[in-house]
């Protein structure tokens, strides 16, 4: 009997098609805990339209949240865009290149007292400031990134498992 020598290249070629083909192997983070992942600026306007108004949407570093912390690389934004709520207010998109490196950024501002409450998919971060707006962005499936000592998730709420220890991912908003 013989054997193809090309046989086990063969199959190990046609297994990792199937991996990338059906999205098993590595998670990314995040995905365990349902988060949507967008790709790009563009997508995460869809998932912020589908939920609340997303008007006038700008690029760069004018306006809304999160300007400074754009430019420090530290925080590891790829893209930043923001848009006009239903109350006037800005919604900030943030498009994650690394999201290790901004939820341990996040951590070690919060610890200076300058960290900021995001919501969180699984590679993009948005930033509303009506309360109305942030209710209605916990309906795209994202959760709220808090890293202030005081916050803490009351029971009967999420607590995702984040890269980071000492912060929370939660559906719970505070008042």
């Amino acid at each position: 009997m013989r054997l193809n020598r090309r046989g086990p290249a063969v199959l190990g070629a046609a297994l990792l098609s199937l991996v990338a083909l059906t999205g098993c192997g590595g998670d990314s983070w995040g995905e365990k805990a349902g988060l949507p992942a967008a790709g790009d600026i563009a997508a995460i306007e869809k998932i912020v339209a589908a939920h609340t108004t997303c008007s006038d949407l700008r690029t760069g570093t004018a306006g809304g949240r999160l300007a400074e912390e754009t430019r420090d690389p530290a925080w590891a934004v790829r893209e930043r865009a923001v848009c006009g709520d239903d109350a006037r207010d800005t919604v900030t998109l943030l498009s994650i290149a690394d999201m290790a490196k901004f939820q341990r950024a996040n951590k070690a501002a919060a610890a200076r007292g300058k960290g900021v409450q995001v919501f969180l998919g699984q590679d993009f971060a948005l930033a509303a400031a009506d309360p109305r707006t942030a209710k209605a962005l916990l309906e795209a499936d994202v959760l709220l990134f808090a890293c202030d000592k005081d916050f803490k998730v009351p029971d009967g709420y999420r607590n995702e498992e984040l890269l980071v220890d000492g912060c929370a991912l939660t559906d719970y908003l505070p008042g």
